[in-house]
């Protein structure tokens, strides 16, 4: 329980920076790339929510249980290792949703104005690709744990991939305001799935059908790799 309440208030405390910046931006430009200001901070809000849910530490839990040899007992059992471990983070994602995503969301709101949806259809949009961004996110961490086995740790990828999702992932900058050269690259990477693609289906500006199905794509390679 400590840690849950610890986790939100370090996410909060987090977003509260993320749209002191953009409320301050706004102030100065109220139109950027195109946009209101303000649009591009409800994105960003809605993006922090959204990746809480799906954050997972699958790549430590694996580099751990090679390090101390639990990973032989894992493989001995009846289940594939990519199932487990993805059916063991399902759980702890739909509770994160529960405690964290959604207050943090609710929080959001009653602080800005975010634009949210009345009505259930965009909401259950949101939980879909939220629930293909976890695929994803699971996705990475397992090649990143599978990794430790020839590294030795995977400490050193988790930090390559944490640089990587803050970059690219939509949660401090929208991507849509990079250059359009490393927007094209951004949108190449899975990274953009984890935290824009959500806020986007969220907030209406993208339909989540043909983002679920890449979704799908970018998970089935990257377990198939894993």
């Amino acid at each position: 329980k400590a840690e849950i309440v610890i986790q939100l208030a370090a996410a909060c405390i987090l977003a509260g920076l993320n749209g002191a910046l953009w409320t301050a931006a706004a102030s100065a430009q109220p139109v950027i790339a195109g946009a209101p200001a303000l649009e591009w901070r409800a994105t960003i809000l809605v993006a922090w929510a959204g990746i809480g849910a799906i954050a997972t530490r699958v790549h430590e839990d694996l580099g751990e249980r090679f390090r101390d040899g639990q990973i032989a007992s894992d493989l001995l059992r009846p289940i594939s290792l990519p199932a487990m471990v993805y059916a063991r983070d399902l759980g702890r994602a739909c509770a994160a949703f529960l405690v964290q995503a959604l207050p943090l969301l609710a929080l959001s709101a009653f602080a800005a104005d975010l634009g949210l949806p009345r009505t259930p259809g965009p909401w259950l949009c949101w939980m879909a690709a939220l629930f293909g961004a976890h695929l994803v996110n699971v996705a990475i961490s397992f090649c990143l744990g599978v990794g430790a086995f020839r590294l030795g740790s995977s400490t050193g990828l988790g930090y390559i991939k944490a640089t990587l999702v803050s970059l690219f992932a939509g949660v401090l900058l929208p991507i849509e305001l990079f250059g359009p050269g490393l927007r094209t690259f951004a949108m190449a990477l899975p990274f953009h799935l984890l935290g824009r693609t959500p806020s986007a289906v969220l907030l209406g500006r993208e339909a989540v059908g043909p983002l679920l199905v890449e979704m799908l794509v970018w998970a089935a390679v990257l377990w198939a790799f894993g």
